[in-house]
């Protein structure tokens, strides 16, 4: 799969997490199986210093194929459908680990 077959709201959370390169997320919203960013959502990027930045290059027109870290963040927020990321950990701008929080329905 690639950037640009996703709907536009995957393509704003992957580019989000792409400007954040190094740090985390926190706070959105799951709807319908998408992350959603709401005015609570928080983006804390971590800095080091004399650290070179990762260019990501991504334009308003730009298509990649997916990497196996993109594709599996997406697949587990279609399994949450609806709920809350409480946080996203975000190394060289893709998802290292995250936990969602939804409700316990039996």
């Amino acid at each position: 799969m690639t950037f640009m077959q996703l709907d536009d709201g995957d393509r704003r959370i992957l580019s989000l997490m792409q400007s954040v390169d190094y740090g985390r997320l926190e706070n959105l919203a799951v709807r319908g199986g998408h992350a959603v960013v709401t005015a609570n959502t928080r983006k804390i990027r971590s800095h080091k210093i004399g650290a070179a930045k990762h260019p990501h290059g991504l334009g308003a027109n730009a298509d990649f194929l997916l990497n196996e870290k993109q594709v599996e963040f997406l697949a587990a927020i279609r399994d949450t459908a609806d709920g809350f990321i409480n946080q996203i950990q975000i190394q060289a701008g893709l998802p290292v680990s995250f936990e969602t929080d939804e409700a316990a329905i039996i």
